[in-house]
């Protein structure tokens, strides 16, 4: 009986994990899908944002986000400060430098 029941575990576990593995391959998709479509009400991409950026603050960014057409990029100065830059996504306009 106790083999029984070892068996029954496992096979739930090789289950979870297979469906685990299905769920995460739908959220990758779904995330892929979603910023295709943020993608494509931009007109610059991350890169140039990051090169505008720092065209304002000189130092090493540790973070990019796109919200609302606005991408924010966090930078740590040479000096040790954080900056944060927001940078106009459809035409790379400086939109605030803090």
């Amino acid at each position: 009986m106790k083999n029984g029941w070892q068996c029954i575990l496992i096979g739930m576990l090789i289950l979870t994990g297979i469906s685990s593995l299905a769920w995460s391959d739908v959220r990758r998709q779904a995330v892929s899908s979603q910023s295709d479509n943020t993608r494509g009400a931009t007109d610059i991409s991350e890169h140039k944002a990051i090169s505008i950026a720092k065209q304002h603050i000189i130092g090493r960014v540790l973070a990019i986000q796109l919200s609302d057409h606005i991408y924010r990029i966090k930078i740590l100065s040479s000096q040790g400060t954080l900056h944060t830059v927001l940078i106009d996504a459809a035409n790379g306009r400086l939109v605030s430098n803090h």
